[in-house]
């Protein structure tokens, strides 16, 4: 194992937040994602009351990732996330981030299985991370 793959830790997170509606408009106003079942309360909607948008809740977690690396740029410039989104995250849900190594370096990155879950345990958005070797490199 050299210095670098050394340097890769075995979790990252977990790393949590509440998601309001406040976050939900703003993004819905950035990203033209303003669709009813995002932004009215009072809309009828199949799932009983408005959702995050889910490149929303991408975002955050991405986020999150970055600010655990040394090197959040390298993270940004080649980084790569493959999830499925699973259930709605809800104004007021409590979300946890958390990644696991699966690998400290696979090609020039390490593996990590990625998901993100509310507070009952369930993992709304799961899948995998590609992280740069140099994002753990100070």
């Amino acid at each position: 194992m050299t210095a670098v793959e050394g340097s890769v830790p075995e979790m990252l997170g977990p790393f949590s937040w509440t998601i309001t509606q406040a976050q939900i408009d703003a993004y819905a106003a950035a990203a033209g994602a303003n669709d009813p079942i995002h932004v009215d309360p009072a809309a009828a909607t199949p799932l009983g009351g408005t959702i995050a948008q889910g490149m929303l809740v991408l975002a955050v977690m991405a986020e999150f990732i970055g600010n655990a690396l040394h090197d959040a740029t390298a993270w940004r410039c080649s980084g790569a996330l493959d999830v499925r989104f699973r259930a709605p995250a809800r104004p007021g849900d409590r979300l946890v981030v958390r990644a696991k190594r699966i690998a400290a370096r696979v090609d020039e990155f390490g593996a990590y299985e990625l998901w993100c879950e509310n507070a009952d345990g369930v993992r709304i958005v799961a899948g995998s991370a590609r992280i740069p070797l140099a994002a753990f490199s100070r």
